[in-house]
């Protein structure tokens, strides 16, 4: 087993580029979301109505 590295090995080379691509979607939609503005929740037509029945 001295010679035999996986990393290295050209027969895993899918397997990397398919990790290190769904890895960096990954890093890629958490950032996404992150920067996203946050939705205000009374926006929300349920939130309003679940709001104005309280209030009553």
């Amino acid at each position: 087993m001295s010679g035999d590295n996986m990393f290295l090995d050209p027969q895993y080379l899918v397997l990397h580029i398919a990790i290190v691509l769904i890895a960096l979607s990954l890093i890629a939609t958490l950032i996404h979301e992150l920067r996203k503005p946050k939705k205000d929740p009374n926006e929300d037509p349920d939130t309003k109505r679940m709001n104005d029945m309280l209030k009553d």
